[in-house]
């Protein structure tokens, strides 16, 4: 993982409804066949409007934090787990080890 990837990673969560969703997200995540959570079940768990949500949603997608997917009506999202570990791993061995 490169110095780049890693702060668009950071940037990502860099703000504290964006930690939010992810901690609500990721327990959704964790499994191969998980569906990740609805978007507006997101937005009724955190208390956001949804214009709101979609903007954190959309740039959070975009950085590659979370995975969207599609079911019926709604989207869905994951947090794409293994993205996150990668970025701790790099800020361990690189910056902390390095």
């Amino acid at each position: 993982m490169s110095p780049e990837e890693t702060a668009l990673i950071l940037s990502a969560i860099a703000q504290p409804t964006r930690l939010e969703i992810l901690r609500l997200v990721a327990p959704y995540s964790r499994h191969e066949g998980d569906t990740g959570l609805a978007a507006g079940e997101i937005a009724r768990a955190l208390g956001l409007p949804p214009a709101t949500l979609s903007f954190h949603l959309k740039d959070m997608t975009y950085k590659g934090l979370l995975i969207q997917t599609r079911h019926g009506r709604s989207v869905h999202y994951r947090a794409d787990l293994d993205e996150l570990l990668r970025t701790l791993d790099f800020l361990v061995t690189e910056i902390c080890e390095g």
